[in-house]
């Protein structure tokens, strides 16, 4: 404080004078101009900042009187320790001895830095090396296993014996004849009689179909059954047996409506399928699972998946345990994997005709099925280098003969079966992106639909393809568009419904295709079903899919739920969930071919099934 206020007092003293003109004491000129300068330059600082400058002025000199700069860098210097002197070794450790590195080694791979000279043979030997590395690269990438390939090929998990006897178990199975029926009960008596006269009802119409040629639009594609001329008889058989209601208002034509006073028995059915088993989850795929198929054998329940890495997954689900046995610690479901395929594996589907026979596409462009008979993985078909390796959907026609599969190039392709593998009918570019689904009508093996990623789902009449050129657009009968892509489309059962799906969050049902429409153009708006359709980047795209032999079709729901929508008025029939069980969401789905069972796959290569 003594030493503050000398400071500030000398300050005080310094600034009258200053101001006065006159000169402090006996101080001389040149001291005079030393004390004055600072001043000068401290002008517009505050009394505390000047008196802070004047303290570090005053410690600055004291400390060049004292020569303290000085002897700081002296010790300074004198203790700093000499880094190339080892310091005494630790008792009882031994160190390690370090290897000085003579070799310098160049940071890149330069031939400059290798000291190469660009024309000398050793650069040129380098250059081919690269390109042959690159090579090698892109056919990884497109590599495929080729040939015939057994279970021992590429086997992946479970009991390779084991398989083999279920394989000939389930290639003992003789299909049903007459599987897809347009009344929706089994148990009704009458309605099996409606049944058989509706099969014998379809002959005449496919003779109808072969007289009329001439027709035009939609007339000349969807004709119309006995059951719909003869609309009195048909109404009386539908009164008796309580099947619709709409039929009364001269309406039996239309697509039946899940909302019939038989229906809340199937109704039933639906919402009562529940989780069940001694293994509620089980992991039949290592990777996230893109595509799904169930084997329609009554007596046995074969669910198979394929995911992301190629690998095809089958569960044998055993119904005869109870649902509440308790499998030992060490005890596991049946489970089979097989990697027949080395990238995506897009879809698959059993021959409609052979259910020994298991067809699947995949982004390594080839075409294969299983076949349970001679227990092996044939090669169907595989794509030529200078077209899109990514095979999506596929689809059979109802004879088993032809199968069509589309790709990223928005082309589609036909193959028939019975050709040798590397022949094809023709490939057809139809979308200018990628179609995402191609389907076959069950009932008018002539029409397919598609839809793409242009926002587009189109309907084509297959049996004009052969008249243009393979540059030549081929025009549509009719086209909807989307305000977003199309990931599906998919006929119903009897070929008179589309049911589609779209990343514009609408699941749209396509249901008068009636012959009295003049043209394909002039359907009216389809049900349009409000449904989160954001997948992302981790979870398979949802896509509705129909029950095989019912009016109603099944889409996964981002609430980690299956929900199940009928076909008539798109009203909800059930959604089915379960808390404890689904952890994440059942994107993919397949319906029993014979049975109202449902099976669901799921991103982390789980499956549950519904029965």
């Amino acid at each position: 404080s003594r030493g503050v206020s000398s400071n500030s007092s000398d300050t005080k003293n310094k600034k009258n004078d200053s101001d006065n003109g006159s000169n402090a004491g006996d101080s001389s000129g040149s001291d005079h101009e030393e004390d004055s300068s600072p001043l000068v330059a401290n002008e517009g600082l505050t009394e505390y900042e000047r008196l802070r400058l004047e303290n570090i002025r005053r410690n600055q000199e004291a400390m060049r009187m004292l020569s303290l700069p000085e002897a700081i860098a002296a010790v300074s210097s004198s203790s700093r320790p000499d880094r190339n002197k080892r310091s005494a070794p630790t008792p009882g450790v031994k160190r390690e001895k370090r290897i000085k590195s003579t070799e310098i080694l160049p940071r890149r791979t330069s031939n400059r830095l290798a000291n190469i000279e660009p024309d000398s043979a050793v650069a040129t030997k380098k250059l081919e090396d690269y390109k042959e590395t690159v090579s090698t690269l892109e056919e990884f990438r497109r590599a495929r296993r080729a040939g015939i390939l057994s279970l021992s090929d590429v086997s992946g998990h479970g009991d390779e014996s084991k398989f083999a006897k279920l394989m000939e178990e389930m290639a003992t199975y003789v299909p049903e004849k007459a599987r897809v029926r347009d009344i929706e009960d089994e148990s009704d008596s009458e309605e099996k009689t409606i049944i058989k006269e509706e099969q014998s009802d379809d002959k005449d119409v496919k003779k109808e179909e072969e007289d009329e040629s001439q027709n035009i639009g939609i007339k000349k594609y969807f004709k119309p059954s006995r059951r719909a001329a003869n609309s009195t008889t048909t109404t009386t058989n539908i009164k008796t047996t309580n099947t619709a209601a709409a039929s009364d208002k001269g309406k039996a034509s239309l697509p039946t409506s899940s909302k019939s006073s038989k229906d809340p028995s199937l109704r039933k059915q639906v919402q009562a399928l529940k989780i069940k088993g001694p293994w509620p989850t089980v992991k039949v795929c290592q990777g996230r699972i893109y595509c799904m198929a169930i084997h329609e054998n009554k007596d046995k329940v074969l669910v198979c998946g394929g995911d992301i890495d190629g690998n095809l997954g089958f569960w044998d689900l055993d119904e005869k345990l109870a649902d509440d046995y308790e499998p030992e610690y060490d005890e596991e479901p049946n489970i089979y994997s097989y990697s027949a395929h080395t990238r995506t594996l897009s879809s698959m589907q059993y021959s409609p005709t052979d259910p020994t026979k298991l067809f699947t596409t995949s982004y390594d462009g080839s075409v294969r099925y299983l076949d349970l008979v001679k227990q092996k993985f044939m090669e169907s078909y595989v794509v030529s280098p200078d077209v899109s390796d990514h095979l999506g959907s596929i689809s059979i026609d109802s004879k088993g003969q032809q199968l069509w599969f589309a790709d990223n190039d928005g082309a589609v392709t036909l193959k028939d079966i019975r050709t040798p593998q590397n022949e094809m009918v023709y490939r057809k570019v139809l979308h200018e992106k990628k179609i995402g689904c191609v389907n076959v009508n069950p009932k008018y093996g002539h029409l397919i639909v598609t839809s793409s990623l242009d926002r587009t789902m189109k309907i084509w009449d297959v049996r004009t393809f052969g008249q243009y050129k393979d540059e030549e657009p081929i025009p549509e009968l009719a086209e909807f568009p989307h305000r977003l892509s199309v990931t599906s489309a998919m006929w119903s059962p009897d070929g008179k419904s589309i049911a589609s799906t779209s990343y514009d969050d609408n699941v749209r049902i396509f249901n008068n295709f009636e012959p009295g429409l003049p043209e394909v153009n002039e359907i009216p708006e389809p049900v349009r079903i409000f449904h989160n359709n954001q997948s992302g980047r981790w979870v398979t795209m949802l896509r509705a899919v129909w029950a095989n032999q019912f009016n109603w079709f099944s889409i996964g729901n981002m609430n980690k739920s299956v929900d199940i929508y009928s076909r008539g008025t798109g009203d909800l029939m059930a959604n089915l969930k379960d808390a404890r069980i689904l952890t994440t969401v059942p994107a993919v789905n397949a319906w029993h071919p014979t049975r109202v069972l449902l099976a669901s796959g799921m991103a982390n290569g789980k499956m549950v099934v519904w029965r």
